[in-house]
């Protein structure tokens, strides 16, 4: 579903994919209440990132200090844990993390003139300038094995048969016909789908909303696109009267279909995000442990008081 959709399958799917804060996050970075200049917070940072991945401490490395996009690719995959396991058994990728930071506290962080970005300029090594990076060979995320079944190619047909499954309470028969392919083949499948159905017996609301946006879509005209397999039906806003004088319109909402080995289902997000997690991290470093595409600098960015490492 497009990045602009709100609704049901958000809330439904965001169960799945959000990791919860760590114990004591409260606690990280912590820094002198008498050195609060930008340049003692960002080394603040870049010590305790140090500290983390010295203790092994790759989760926290990941949660704290990685770049928001990847982390949020990470947390949308359910794979941040995952992340965090592979990078202990690869050394080599987390000395070359580490020896970048060290190299960068050893120097002075130049700002923007707005106080929210330091950037490190590091001088590479010989050896980094005379071996080339060779790029990893990107692995495809695990999958399970699992058929697809679903309610056809009659996108009118899917619907109807939507409406009588959610009719009905069948939470299962609508996820194993609707649900994304990603989502029913993840490798943690049967725990994700317990999850879920444990959420829509606990909220009510959830479910009357997705018959609702079953029932409203099968009186709108879709629109196709992808050569047909990926249909578009834009549910209007709701008019809400918050008094005699005013009243205020919800906004536009965009529900997709994907027409996946011969059935209609909802858009798979799941398996892009973790291909592109997969990719990020079987190259995330060249040769000397250099990040990807930033081979002479390091640069954190400052959100709220924490400072993490810039895309």
């Amino acid at each position: 579903m497009s990045h602009h959709s709100r609704g049901w399958l958000f809330a439904a799917l965001a169960l799945l994919i959000l990791i919860a804060s760590p114990p004591g996050r409260a606690n990280a970075q912590k820094t002198d209440e008498k050195a609060k200049t930008p340049e003692a917070q960002v080394r603040a940072a870049l010590a305790d990132a140090i500290k983390r991945l010295d203790n092994g401490d790759t989760r926290g490395f990941l949660e704290y200090y990685f770049p928001t996009e990847q982390l949020r690719q990470l947390r949308q995959a359910n794979a941040v844990e995952q992340t965090a396991e592979a990078l202990k058994v690869q050394p080599q990728i987390l000395d070359g993390i580490r020896n970048r930071l060290k190299k960068a506290a050893k120097g002075s962080p130049k700002f923007d003139r707005t106080g929210s970005v330091a950037e490190f300029l590091l001088a590479p090594d010989k050896n980094e300038e005379e071996t080339p990076a060779k790029p990893a060979a990107p692995k495809d995320p695990p999958v399970t094995n699992v058929k697809l079944t679903g309610f056809g190619s009659d996108l009118a047909t899917v619907l109807r048969k939507a409406e009588e499954t959610l009719d009905k309470s069948d939470i299962d028969g609508f996820v194993k016909n609707l649900f994304p392919a990603g989502e029913l083949r993840h490798p943690d499948a049967d725990s994700r789908r317990a999850a879920l159905a444990q959420r829509l017996k606990d909220n009510p609301k959830l479910l009357e909303q997705m018959l609702a946006d079953i029932r409203a879509i099968q009186k709108l005209t879709p629109t196709f696109a992808d050569e047909k397999t990926t249909a578009e039906f834009r549910i209007p806003g709701t008019k809400i009267e918050i008094s005699k004088t005013q009243s205020v319109t919800t906004p536009e909402r965009l529900f997709k279909l994907q027409l996946v080995e011969g059935s209609w289902r909802l858009p798979d997000n799941t398996t892009p995000a973790r291909k592109a997690v997969a990719k990020n991290l079987s190259n995330p470093l060249g040769a000397g442990g250099q990040f990807a595409a930033v081979e002479e600098k390091i640069t954190f960015e400052r959100f709220g008081d924490q400072w993490r490492l810039a895309q």
